[in-house]
């Protein structure tokens, strides 16, 4: 796992500690389809980060460049805003530092992968 994944999920767990399970999870995923389990992972092609808390999906993805979509895939219940507005706050800063590869955006638009209005 690279180096600002480590620093994210060690803050992470240092304020949502496992204890009697937690109803958090991060799953970050590669240009590459590798999961950042993967040794193989390279944070510099990251390309989506998907939050799990308690039943609610949040997506963070690569859209072109340095443009990034949020979304999220389930309804998000008000009473949650709060924690999932400092999860982001902690996984974008994080994802911040990283010093992405700009060039694997530009493959993976050029090979066809992605459809992108005006290319």
């Amino acid at each position: 796992m690279n180096e600002n994944f480590i620093n994210m999920y060690t803050e992470l767990n240092r304020k949502y500690p496992n204890i009697y399970g937690r109803d958090l999870r991060i799953d970050a995923i590669d240009r590459k389809d590798r999961y950042d389990d993967d040794k193989l992972f390279d944070e510099t092609i990251l390309d989506v980060v998907r939050i799990y808390y308690k039943q609610q999906t949040i997506s963070i993805e690569r859209y072109y460049e340095n443009n990034w979509e949020i979304e999220d895939e389930d309804y998000i219940k008000f009473e949650d805003f709060r924690e999932i507005g400092k999860i982001l706050s902690i996984v974008m800063k994080h994802i911040s530092r990283i010093e992405l590869d700009w060039f694997a955006t530009i493959l993976k638009i050029e090979s066809g992968l992605v459809s992108v209005k005006g290319c």
